[in-house]
């Protein structure tokens, strides 16, 4: 498992309530996660530029999904806004995908109407 894979289970072993200190090590991590549902982070959305991925993220985290932003570290080092150096992907724990996906999907109402603004 790589360092990175290692950290995400740290982190989101950390998360809420029921903290358990989480295995890398494959046959004690059913164990440890509580059978064979995986932990493994899943992408989501991939967002074109840092910000946009920033944002889901805060949208994510916001209705208490935990999500993690991963991107190309040479976008980073040279700071590039667009193109395919720029692209990050959006992570959540796999069980929490299908629910990320579907607040993802709903549309967001602004309270922009007509009968707001008189």
């Amino acid at each position: 498992m790589t360092t990175l894979a290692s950290g995400i289970h740290r982190l989101w072993g950390r998360q809420g309530s029921r903290t358990q200190a989480v295995d890398t090590d494959a046959e004690s991590s059913s164990a440890t996660t509580g059978g064979t549902v995986s932990q493994e982070p899943v992408v989501v959305w991939q967002a074109a530029n840092p910000m946009e991925a920033q944002i889901v993220r805060g949208r994510l985290q916001s209705a208490g999904i935990p999500a993690i932003v991963r991107g190309e570290s040479m976008g980073r080092i040279y700071g590039f806004i667009y193109g395919g150096l720029a692209e990050r992907d959006v992570l959540v724990p796999a069980p929490l995908a299908a629910s990320a996906e579907e607040l993802l999907s709903e549309e967001i109402h602004w309270g922009l109407d007509s009968e707001d603004s008189a």
